[in-house]
């Protein structure tokens, strides 16, 4: 609207003014005068309105920012809305799982390896902090050498250790073959562990990887791990496939007191890199369990070791040497044969997933196994691990302390009683097998 300001009300005054002085001029005969009047009057009308189009033109512009400011916070609005719909969905998803899960747990009748497994650690946990003067076979199975030592004792081929050091600052590896591998004694995952190739004097290349590290950045990133990586340190001869190619790829055996629950055969594209790692699970025949892990890669088309049979046969002796109702036997399949990887008593940190009727499976599984070893320890099994007469390998330098594993007592017994697994039927019924493919 016109006269709406201090400017527009001056204007429309001259106009006014010049509207009377034009009349005037007009009455009087003066013709030119009152022709610039009138032209006077038009330029500053039509002035005014353009200024008030311009004026108008950006209080839309204004009110058009203004709603679309408004449209964009009604859609994030929104979007959080959906987003916290779908937020609840997910929880009453999972509250509804766990609910089902905690019947399942009441359930005298089910059985769950997740929860058997996160058992086991609050077990093992708590008997560390007892620090008991004769370390339990829980308490034994974390030393990488000492499992090297049970193995050999039974007869099983393990890797040839070069050097133990008692500190990092003890470590040389000029005096190694120029391809080795390092590793701590204590520490679970691949962390700590380190397959070199010797490219010059104090440089090399990890294997598995184009890395390239000098000694002392090295023996820095194994200072840094700290209690990841627990001395004594060693290296270890590297390990080379059938095909002649370093670093075979292990085979994983899931053991309950000398029976398969279930075998993970696995690709790695390299090493350290768990976003490289293909896998399947397999029953003791190499039959594929299908999609059981959850949020793992499952890859049908790796191939079972053809040497499958001997690695079971080697995992039920071992696990039962061990003593405990669960443990993970790894083995390689090598250039000589088959070789152990290690032991492990709680993979991945009691953190696998399966489906709830595979999770059932094996923790069917544990509960027998536990029921076989209490017989077995009322029959008269000593309690703790069961060294073998095969071999009697010493690898640790000497130390003090009832703790440290050179100093663990070592029951040895022949293999021909506890050790040697039964494979009657009747005596260890539902072995779990993977469902037949069509």
């Amino acid at each position: 609207m016109f006269g709406t300001t201090r400017r527009q009300r001056f204007a429309i005054g001259l106009i006014v003014l010049l509207g009377l002085a034009t009349a005037v001029s007009a009455a009087l005969g003066w013709q030119r005068a009152a022709l610039v009047g009138l032209s006077s009057i038009t330029v500053i009308g039509v002035l005014m309105l353009l200024v008030v189009h311009h004026r108008q033109q950006s209080q839309l512009a204004k009110m058009a920012k203004t709603v679309t400011r408004e449209l964009r916070r009604q859609a994030a609005r929104d979007k959080s809305a959906r987003a916290a719909s779908r937020r609840v969905a997910e929880l009453k998803q999972q509250l509804a799982a766990a609910k089902a899960g905690n019947t399942r747990l009441d359930d005298l009748d089910r059985a769950s390896f997740r929860q058997s497994i996160r058992q086991q650690i609050r077990f093992f946990r708590a008997e560390h902090t007892l620090r008991p003067k004769y370390p339990s076979a829980s308490l034994q199975l974390p030393f990488k050498l000492r499992n090297m030592e049970l193995a050999a004792s039974h007869g099983i081929k393990v890797p040839e250790v070069f050097k133990v050091w008692p500190d990092i600052d003890s470590i040389d590896l000029s005096v190694l073959p120029d391809n080795f591998v390092l590793k701590s004694d204590g520490g679970a995952g691949s962390v700590a562990v380190f397959p070199l190739e010797r490219l010059a004097q104090g440089r090399y290349r990890m294997l598995g990887t184009r890395e390239e590290i000098m000694e002392t950045d090295l023996l820095d990133r194994v200072r840094s791990l700290g209690r990841q990586a627990r001395p004594p340190y060693f290296a270890e001869e590297l390990l080379y496939g059938v095909g002649g190619g370093p670093i075979p790829d292990d085979v994983k055996l899931y053991m309950f007191y000398g029976e398969v629950g279930q075998i993970l055969v696995r690709t790695v594209g390299t090493h350290g890199d768990a976003s490289t790692i293909r896998l399947k699970f397999v029953d003791e025949d190499g039959h594929d369990f299908g999609k059981i892990a959850i949020r793992r890669q499952h890859d049908v088309n790796i191939e079972v070791p053809d040497c499958l049979d001997q690695m079971v046969a080697t995992a039920r002796h071992l696990s039962r040497a061990v003593g405990l109702p669960f443990c993970r036997v790894d083995l390689y399949e090598t250039s000589r044969g088959i070789v152990l990887g290690e032991i492990t008593r709680a993979p991945s940190g009691g953190n696998e997933r399966f489906v709830e009727a595979h999770d059932e499976l094996l923790g069917r599984r544990w509960i027998q196994a536990s029921a076989r070893l209490t017989a077995d320890l009322h029959a008269g099994r000593p309690i703790g691990p069961l060294f073998g007469t095969e071999a009697a390998l010493r690898l640790y330098p000497a130390g003090t302390g009832d703790r440290y594993p050179a100093n663990f007592t070592r029951t040895t017994v022949p293999c021909s009683r506890w050790c040697h697994a039964e494979t009657d039927a009747a005596t260890h019924p539902e072995r779990p097998h993977a469902p037949e493919q069509p």
